[in-house]
């Protein structure tokens, strides 16, 4: 995650074009939200969210681009674009690798003289609005095959940023989660939310999130901020919100989690704290409360 934040440092406040690289549900809306809320310029404008891959091409221009009436039969209004709904905001294109291809050089055109031209119209507006872009597709080897425009390419990747799986960053989960639980404890008006116990939070980072990654992570999340009546989301709300059952898995133990991390990590301490999310000192206390040394590790811990 500290890789990912860096990133998203890095362009804040600066007239850059994004494109967010990652698997399927590895939290790529998140990463444009944060960019959008965090960025001095664009936070005060509006965030617009589209699904390139979800809609037919003329629908999905006339979406983007916006409409003159008279455009076609059923224009019977002015409508604008997301280019102008968020004018001097965020416009998050998802899936823009399934960008249609009659629709690319009509986004080119955006991109490189900033400025819209909604179907039917004769007169073109200026927009300000940074476009961050996301797919899980490789557009280099698109682009090397054909399939998206090498020019529209380089124009939306002024900044680059890789959102690796949840496997490769177990570390990042209780972060994220308690992100993501801040977002719906204010979304869902449950104000008396604190957060997560630590044995919930063991419990997270040990679950097998690799299906559907933060995507997951999000609607199990939301679904434990619906249910708990306590300050302190539990294993067992945690449980609930899987599979509607309070005992899905047998609580974890610290013990249980330190010796299991330690194993993964095959006894490498630093590793095993970056994965944990805990300082090096930190953990070395548990160990030593637990009575696990790390020089004489449990039968099985170390290869």
């Amino acid at each position: 995650m500290d890789s990912v934040l860096d990133g998203v440092r890095r362009v804040l406040g600066r007239p850059v074009d994004v494109l967010l690289q990652g698997e399927s549900g590895t939290g790529k809306e998140l990463v444009a939200r944060i960019l959008h809320e965090a960025d001095p310029v664009r936070s005060g404008h509006r965030f617009v969210a589209v699904n390139c891959a979800a809609l037919p091409e003329g629908v999905l221009e006339a979406e983007i681009f916006g409409v003159r009436r008279g455009a076609y039969t059923s224009a019977e209004a002015d409508r604008p674009g997301l280019l102008c709904q968020a004018d001097g905001g965020t416009l998050f294109l998802d899936e823009v690798g399934d960008l249609p291809p009659g629709l690319q050089p009509k986004l080119l055109r955006v991109l490189q003289e900033r400025r819209v031209r909604p179907l039917g119209g004769t007169e073109e507006q200026d927009v300000d609005v940074r476009i961050v872009s996301a797919t899980h597709l490789d557009l280099r080897r698109a682009r090397e095959e054909g399939r998206f425009r090498a020019d529209l390419y380089f124009r939306l990747a002024d900044f680059i940023i890789d959102l690796p799986p949840l496997r490769r960053r177990r570390q990042d989960i209780l972060p994220l989660a308690q992100r993501l639980l801040a977002l719906h404890r204010d979304r869902l008006q449950r104000p008396h939310l604190r957060g997560f116990t630590t044995q919930a939070g063991s419990w997270l980072r040990q679950q097998d999130w690799s299906a559907n990654n933060v995507r997951e992570l999000d609607v199990v999340t939301k679904r434990a901020v619906l249910q708990c009546d306590s300050a302190w989301i539990d294993v067992a709300d945690l449980c609930r919100a899987i599979d509607g059952h309070p005992t899905h898995e047998p609580q974890v133990t610290e013990r249980d989690q330190l010796e299991d991390t330690l194993r993964r990590c095959a006894g490498n301490i630093s590793a095993a704290a970056r994965e944990l999310g805990l300082k090096r000192s930190t953990l070395f206390d548990r160990l030593r409360r637990h009575g696990i040394h790390p020089t004489r590790l449990p039968s099985g811990l170390a290869e």
